[in-house]
């Protein structure tokens, strides 16, 4: 931090270790966050609406254990890291102090008059330009990544003005920035310090600011409720003003004597006092009304005990030059705006590692350094901009620059919709879907919809009813074979058009086994479906169609979909949605996001938490192969043989047989060299995680039980990989055409007729 001048010129001498110690306090900081992205928050210093016992606090503390060798460094890398919100109360200090020793320029340490409109210009040009730089920087991986700070409402304009203050703003998408709004706020006030210490004198002011501030802190205890964890952390700036105030006098008096401050604050009297402070507030701070005082002791005591640590005589030119800590210090500003983002997206608490760790504390000083020069960059040429065309020549500067960021946004909006379409704002079947009273959902009637999405491009061809396919009268034909279908997407079908799907195919297939026949495959599958749709769509046809045969293409996924509500469908249907079509489309960024965190992001985090990436687990539904899965085994096992029953009881009323052709995932059928998703970090061969017959043991099982018959699909889905006829879509999760032809000809010769 530059040092402030006066009105007269006069140059506050340097400190060098003021600098030193903000390092250490940054530092502080980061380790803190790191911790905390590790390991989670401490309870102690942290009290909460939701503050578990006291023995549960204490608890928390205990040696983590089981890492050999490793035990020591992480403990104390946890412990030391949870102590780094003491870093706020040094850096409150700390600004305190800074601010007015660079206003008494004067020997004596008498404060003189201030003019706030001089003081609240250079605030605002020492705080806003790498504020809103932050904001800047942070914008693109917060557009591509879905971060609440790209959406353009409140929440955004209120950051960018520094209230982060409100339950709104407070936490909002870098939860470590409602310090800046704090410090905004103690820089608002601190004229009027100015005042009482020019009438009171630094003593009486620092008392006065203690009194209302311990007053504040108390009644935040009484009043705050579920919001004491804001109200005690500094929401509003009574309650941190002790710490402010402190660095304010300290300045004072070290100022006006420096000699005799300094010896007092080396004395081994002061530092004993000032260790006993520290230990005072941390044992307070495992209480709730110990922490009316804590922050105000640890911050007073630890700030004694690290200047007399960094306190060390050296020429000036070395002093300019203070180490790392110094130069820390000097930057812990744009440090303090960049670290926890940074932590924030590349340390996953639920997957921590090493390398994670490691890369995201590599990056906080060049981030740092770009945002500073980057904001220099702007302004100096914001500056030069109006220098050369007036006010008139920056709007024309802003607006060029605003529509070209604007170009870009658009074109790579529309060339992600152009040329790779994503699943966004709903299911990609979204467009050829409406909601139904009966069934929660169904196709809309009478159309035929191009659907184009990661990987797909198919038509939908649907009958009056709502369901794809040729639509049959309800009379039968004389000697005519008759079959109900029901399933979800993998028989509705996904990925391919409507006539190359296995029932038409299957159609096709039994008519030319049966040339004296008349076959009519009637397909009611549609994208989502479960149990519950498929027992409704027999209830409300088996009667009207009066079919030979009852065909399920069930998937495993169906005993969590059994568990779903209507409305819960509906709502991740993407009913109510905006459509992605106009302009108006481009408000916001849904195909360019959601390309680049499938096709980046994803990828990335693959890496650095050494977890397979969420979206190819899903697409290869390995989770259906997960042993110990109560919610399939049990719940889902319960209610699906409910909906099995109810389809038999009407299958029998209707004279027909009920087959279950059980669907397999894909990564049942194919391997990593045709799923171009396949995660890393996945052994299917690990017998004590998986089992890869789950979902056909746990349905054949079932339909046994109910006398249905079963049959698994995995034989000609298997035989046409073999064959090299990939039955798999590489880049999403249902059968290519070719899966479709086998299954259809498979079930041809297996269904006996």
């Amino acid at each position: 931090m530059s040092a402030p001048r006066d009105s007269a010129g006069a140059t506050a001498p340097r400190l060098a270790w003021l600098d030193g110690l903000k390092g250490a306090a940054i530092t502080w900081i980061v380790i803190n966050h790191l911790s905390e992205a590790i390991w989670g928050g401490p309870y102690l210093a942290n009290p909460s609406s939701h503050w578990p016992p006291l023995a549960d606090r204490l608890a928390q503390l205990a040696p983590l254990t089981g890492h050999g060798a490793w035990d020591l460094p992480l403990n104390l890398l946890r412990w030391v890291g949870w102590l780094g919100d003491q870093g706020v109360s040094l850096f409150l200090i700390m600004s305190g102090f800074g601010l007015a020793w660079g206003l008494l320029a004067r020997g004596d340490g008498t404060p003189g008059p201030l003019a706030a409109g001089w003081f609240f210009r250079r605030r605002v040009a020492r705080v806003y330009p790498l504020w809103w730089g932050a904001h800047l920087l942070f914008l693109a991986p917060a557009f591509l990544l879905g971060w609440g700070i790209f959406s353009l409402g409140k929440e955004l304009l209120l950051s960018l003005a520094g209230v982060r203050f409100l339950p709104s703003t407070f936490y909002w998408s870098f939860p470590a920035w409602w310090f800046i709004g704090l410090l905004l706020q103690l820089y608002a006030v601190f004229p009027l310090l100015w005042r009482g210490l020019r009438r009171w004198g630094a003593g009486r002011m620092l008392a006065i600011c203690i009194g209302v501030g311990l007053a504040a802190r108390a009644a935040a205890i009484v009043l705050a409720d579920g919001r004491i964890d804001m109200a005690l952390r500094g929401a509003l700036f009574p309650t941190r003003l002790p710490e402010f105030a402190l660095g304010v006098a300290l300045a004072i008096w070290l100022r006006r004597d420096p000699a005799a401050v300094l010896r007092r604050l080396r004395a081994p009297a002061t530092l004993l006092l000032a260790l006993g402070a520290w230990l005072a507030g941390m044992a307070l701070s495992a209480t709730l009304w110990g922490m009316v005082a804590a922050p105000l002791l640890m911050g007073a005591g630890g700030f004694v005990l690290l200047r007399a640590a960094l306190d060390r005589p050296a020429p000036a030119a070395a002093a300019r030059r203070a180490g790392p800590l110094g130069w820390l210090g000097a930057h812990s500003y744009a440090v303090y705006l960049v670290h926890h983002p940074l932590l924030m997206l590349l340390v996953d608490r639920r997957y921590p590692t090493v390398l994670a760790a490691m890369i995201a504390l590599a990056l906080i000083v060049p981030v740092a350094l770009l945002l500073e020069r980057g904001t220099a960059g702007v302004t100096a040429l914001l500056s030069a901009l109006r220098r050369r065309g007036g006010w008139l020549g920056l709007g024309f500067g802003l607006a060029a620059a605003g529509a070209l960021a604007l170009a870009l946004y658009v074109g790579a909006e529309w060339s992600v919709r152009r040329f790779d379409p994503q699943e966004v704002a709903g299911w990609g079947e979204r467009p050829s879907l409406q909601p139904d009273r009966a069934f929660g959902w169904k196709l809309r009637p009478s159309t035929s919809t191009r659907l184009r999405w990661l990987s797909y491009d198919y038509v939908m061809k649907v009958n009056s009813l709502g369901f794809p396919g040729p639509e049959y009268p309800p009379a039968r034909a004389p000697n005519s074979l008759r079959i109900l279908v029901t399933g979800d997407a993998f028989t509705s079908a996904e990925g391919v058009d409507t006539d190359r799907a296995w029932p038409r195919l299957l159609e096709r297939d039994l008519a030319a086994r049966l040339p004296g026949r008349k076959v009519e495959v009637l397909n009611f599958a549609v994208t989502g479906y479960g149990p519950n749709q498929y027992a409704a769509v027999v209830d409300s046809f088996a009667a009207i169609y009066r079919p030979d045969l009852i065909l399920i293409g069930f998937f495993g996924n169906d005993y969590l979909d059994v568990q779903t509500t209507n409305d819960d469908f509906r709502r991740g249907i993407g009913f109510g949605e905006p459509e992605l079509t106009g302009p108006r489309s481009y408000a916001r960024p849904y195909a360019v996001r959601r390309w680049f965190k499938l096709n980046v992001a994803n990828r990335v985090a693959q890496i650095l938490r050494h977890q397979p990436d969420r979206n190819g687990y899903f697409l290869g539904q390995f989770g259906l192969l997960e042993r110990g899965r109560d919610d399939i085994a049990i719940t889902g096992r319960a209610l699906v043989a409910a909906r099995l029953a109810q389809i038999r009881d009407a299958a029998t009323r209707a004279g027909a047989r009920t087959v279950v052709a059980m669907v397999p995932a894909p990564v049942q059928v194919c391997g990593p060299r045709d799923l171009a998703f396949w995660p890393r970090y996945v052994d299917l061969a690990d017998s004590s995680r998986f089992d890869r017959d789950q979902p056909q043991t746990l349905t054949r099982a079932l339909a046994d039980s109910l006398g249905m018959e079963f049959l698994d699909l995995r034989g000609p889905l298997v035989a046409a990989e073999i064959a090299g006829r990939h039955p798999c879509q590489r880049r999403n999760l249902h059968w290519t055409a070719a899966g479709h032809a086998a299954v259809a000809e498979w079930l041809a010769g297996k269904l006996g007729f």
